[in-house]
C-alpha cells in the first residue's frame, strides 16, 4: 500500500508536469506570437488566431466527461508508472479508486479499463456494435497478426471468420473421430508411451505436450506431407520469442510515438521482428508449394480448404473473394500455429501444475475419470460431458490462471457513452481478466482454488465462466478446438498415471513454465 501511495504521489506530480507542459508549450508560443504580431498582415492575423482559440477548445474539451482515471507523463501517459510483474495489481488498485470502468492513456492512446464482466459486457456485448473492430495503429499483437482472421476488420472479418471456424470445426472432429486412428488420439497415445518408457523418471511435460501438440497442429494444417517436424518445431520456437516480448505493459504500447521512440529500446524487441519475419518467409514457401501441388480434388488440409473455398467464390463471381489473400492466409496460419501449441501446452502444464500442488484434487479427478469410463480403455471427447468434476477443475484453472493477466482488445469505431461517459473513437478497451477472475462481488472467496463452485445444484445460479478466450463477437475461434486438446491431455495422462514433484524439486513457478519448463514424475496406476 505505502508503494501505491508512493506512486499516486508521483502520478499526480506527473499530472502538474503535463498540464505545465502543455500550458509552458502555449504560452511560448504565444509570446513568439505576439512579437510578431506586427509584421504580418490582417488576414493572417486573424488566421492564426483561429487556430490558436481551436486549439484552446480542442485542449479544453477532448477530455471532457471521459470515465475518471489516473493521469500520466505527457506522450508517455501511465505507462511508465506499471510494472510488467505487478501490473495486474496496480490495475487493481486504481479500480479501487475509481471503479470497474476508468480510463487512462499510454503513448498517446485513450484505454478504458474494463475490469468485471458487468463493465465487458456493457462494452463487448451491449454495444458491440460501437466497439466492433480491432485497432490497426502499430501495436506488437495488431502488426505480428495484421490481415490475418483475429486482426482484420469489416467484410473482411466476417467472411474469414465465418470460413475458419466452419473449418477448424470439421478438421477438429477428423481429427478426433476415431479413437484408434484420429491425428490427435494417435499424438496423445504416443505421449503415454514415451512416459511409460521413462519408468518413473523426471520428464519436462511442458516438452512432451508441445512436441505432440505440434504434430496435431502440423497435420491439420499442412497435411501429412506439407511440412516437416522440424519446419514445425522451428515455426512455434520462433513465435515462442515474439511472444516473449508481448508483455503485459508492451501491449500497452499502440502507435507511431511507441513504434518510434520507445520500442526500439526495449529488450527483446529486435530479436523479436526478426523472428517474425522468419516466421513469414516460412509460411509463404509452404503456401506456394501447396499451390504448385493443389488439386481440388484432394483436399488436404486447411491451406487446400482455402484455395477451394477462394476458387470456388472466384467462379461464382462471389466480391468477398478478394478477402481471401495469401497475405490473410499466411496471418491466420501464424496464429494458429502459435496460439494452438503454446496455448495447449500452457494450460495442460498449469493444470498439472495443480494437479501436483493438490494431490486431493488430482485424487478426485482420477476416481471420476475411472467411474465414467472405466479402465479398460482412454477416454473420448464423447466423454466430456458426462465428467462433471474434470470440466470443473479445467474452468477453475482457468479462472485462477495468471498467464494473462489483461489485454487491449478491441477499439471504439464511433463515438459512444458507457454509464454515461463519453467514449471517443479510437478509444481501445482494456479486458482485464484478472480483476474479473478474483472479483469478490462474483466469486465467494475469489483466492480460493475450489472447483465445486462450478458445480450447479438445484436452486443455484450459474457461476460466471472464466474469460480467457474473450467477450463477444471477437471472442477466439479457435477456443473449441484448443479446449478439446486440453481436456483429452488432462484425462489420459491422469488415468494412466500418478503424478508429482521429483525429489527435491520445488513447485514451479509461472516464470518457469512460460520459459518451457516442469518437471514432473508420473508412476503408472495399477487399474487392475
Amino acid at each position: 500500500m505505502d508503494e501505491f501511495r508512493k506512486r499516486k504521489h508521483v502520478s499526480e506530480t506527473a499530472a502538474a508536469i503535463e498540464w505545465f507542459s502543455s500550458g509552458f508549450i502555449f504560452l511560448c508560443l504565444s509570446i513568439m506570437f505576439i512579437e510578431s504580431a506586427s509584421s504580418i498582415s490582417p488576414i493572417s492575423l486573424s488566421l492564426a488566431v483561429v487556430c490558436i482559440l481551436i486549439a484552446i477548445a480542442y485542449y479544453s474539451l477532448k477530455d471532457k466527461n471521459l470515465p475518471p482515471g489516473p493521469v500520466g507523463l505527457p506522450y508517455f501517459g501511465y505507462w511508465p508508472f506499471l510494472k510488467n510483474d505487478k501490473s495486474h495489481l496496480q490495475l487493481e488498485q486504481l479500480k479501487k479508486k475509481y471503479g470497474d470502468l476508468f480510463c487512462f492513456t499510454s503513448a498517446g492512446r485513450l484505454y478504458l479499463h474494463l475490469g468485471s464482466f458487468k463493465a465487458l459486457r456493457e462494452a463487448h456485448i451491449n454495444k458491440a456494435d460501437s466497439f466492433a473492430g480491432r485497432y490497426t495503429d502499430f501495436n506488437l499483437l495488431s502488426y505480428c497478426f495484421r490481415d490475418g482472421v483475429g486482426f482484420v476488420n469489416g467484410e473482411a472479418w466476417k467472411e474469414l471468420r465465418k470460413f475458419f471456424l466452419q473449418i477448424l470445426k470439421e478438421r477438429g472432429v477428423i481429427s478426433v473421430k476415431d479413437s484408434l486412428s484420429g491425428s490427435m488420439y494417435e499424438a496423445i497415445k504416443s505421449a503415454i508411451d514415451f512416459i511409460k518408457e521413462k519408468k518413473g523418471e523426471p520428464i519436462n511435460i511442458i516438452e512432451l505436450v508441445n512436441n505432440k501438440c505440434n504434430t496435431i497442429l502440423r497435420t491439420m494444417l499442412f497435411g501429412d506431407n506439407g511440412m516437416t517436424e522440424e519446419q514445425i518445431t522451428e515455426l512455434t520456437d520462433l513465435y515462442n520469442v515474439v511472444m516473449m516480448c508481448m508483455t503485459p505493459n508492451n501491449l500497452l504500447l499502440t502507435g507511431n510515438f511507441a513504434r518510434l521512440a520507445i520500442f526500439p529500446f526495449l529488450k527483446g524487441y529486435k530479436e523479436a521482428m526478426v523472428c517474425d519475419e522468419k516466421t513469414e518467409k516460412m509460411l509463404y514457401k509452404i503456401i506456394d508449394e501447396h499451390k504448385s501441388t493443389y488439386n481440388e480434388e484432394h483436399v488436404r488440409d486447411i491451406i487446400d480448404d482455402y484455395f477451394k473455398e477462394r476458387d470456388v467464390r472466384r467462379s461464382k463471381g462471389d466480391p468477398t473473394a478478394k478477402h481471401f489473400t495469401d497475405k490473410a492466409l499466411m496471418s491466420s496460419l501464424k496464429q494458429f500455429v502459435g496460439d494452438g501449441v503454446l496455448a495447449v501446452a500452457s494450460f495442460v502444464s498449469l493444470i498439472i501444475k495443480i494437479l501436483v500442488e493438490h494431490p486431493e484434487e488430482q485424487k478426485k479427478v482420477y476416481e471420476e475419470i475411472i467411474d465414467v469410463v472405466g479402465v479398460d480403455r482412454q477416454p473420448t471427447v464423447e466423454d466430456k460431458s458426462k465428467l462433471t468434476y474434470t470440466n470443473a477443475f479445467i474452468l477453475e484453472t482457468l479462472r485462477t490462471s495468471d498467464f494473462f493477466s489483461f489485454v487491449p482488445c478491441l477499439e471504439c469505431t464511433r463515438e459512444t457513452t458507457l454509464r454515461g461517459f463519453r467514449i471517443p473513437k479510437g478509444t481501445i478497451t482494456l479486458m482485464n481478466l484478472y480483476s474479473s477472475h478474483y472479483d469478490s462481488e462474483v466469486y465467494e472467496d475469489p483466492h480460493k482454488f475450489d472447483p465445486s463452485r462450478y458445480i450447479i445444484k438445484d436452486g443455484q445460479r450459474r457461476p460466471e465462466l472464466p474469460i480467457t478466450f474473450g467477450v463477444g463477437r471477437r471472442s477466439c475461434i479457435g477456443e473449441g478446438f484448443t479446449m478439446m486438446q486440453v481436456f483429452l491431455f488432462l484425462t489420459t495422462i491422469v488415468k494412466n498415471f500418478q503424478l508429482s514433484l521429483p525429489k527435491g524439486e520445488k513447485v514451479a513457478t509461472y516464470e518457469e513454465l512460460l520459459s518451457g519448463k516442469l518437471l514432473i514424475v508420473a508412476h503408472p496406476r495399477n487399474q487392475k
